[in-house]
């Protein structure tokens, strides 16, 4: 099971261990940055697998951890 990295603005923020968590996290920011950025566009998650010690880890969409349009 990967675990994720949040980045925002590319500088690590926070670490989860599920995409459940990435879910509640983000919604967590998009609420507290309903203002400067509500669709989240400054945060990127890094999948991390069980080789990322050495490959670096995979940037995925945060979008794939939110349910609401974006736009």
């Amino acid at each position: 099971m990967p675990k994720y990295e949040l980045l925002i603005d590319g500088r690590k923020r926070w670490r989860a261990a599920s995409e459940d968590d990435v879910r509640r996290w983000l919604a967590e920011y998009r609420e507290e940055h309903a203002e400067d950025d509500p669709d989240a566009t400054h945060v990127q998650v890094m999948e991390l697998s069980r080789f990322s010690w050495l490959t670096g880890g995979t940037v995925v969409g945060a979008d794939r951890f939110t349910d609401a349009p974006r736009g």
